[in-house]
C-alpha cells in the first residue's frame, strides 16, 4: 500500500512538472544485466554491491542498475 502511495505521489509531481516518468516492467533484470556488454550474471546476490563483469566493467550495483533503466528499451509512460 505505501508503494502504491509513493508511485501515486511520484507520477503526480511529475505531470505537475511535465517531466516524463517511466515505468519499466517489475522484472526487467536492470541489477543483474552489464550495462556495457548487455551479458546478464544470473548469479548475482542481492548482498553483491559491487557488480563485476567479464568484460571489465566494474561498477556500483545501484549505478549499474540506474544506467540500465536509463536505457532500457521497453517502457510504459506514467
Amino acid at each position: 500500500q505505501k508503494f502504491f502511495e509513493l508511485k501515486t505521489k511520484l507520477m503526480s509531481k511529475c505531470k505537475q512538472n511535465n517531466i516524463e516518468l517511466r515505468i519499466v516492467d517489475r522484472f526487467y533484470s536492470s541489477s543483474k544485466t552489464c550495462s556495457q556488454c548487455r551479458k546478464v550474471k544470473k548469479d548475482l546476490k542481492l548482498s553483491d554491491r559491487i557488480y563485476k563483469c567479464n568484460c571489465g566493467l566494474t561498477i556500483d550495483r545501484d549505478l549499474n542498475a540506474s544506467i540500465n533503466l536509463k536505457n532500457a528499451k521497453k517502457y510504459k509512460i506514467a
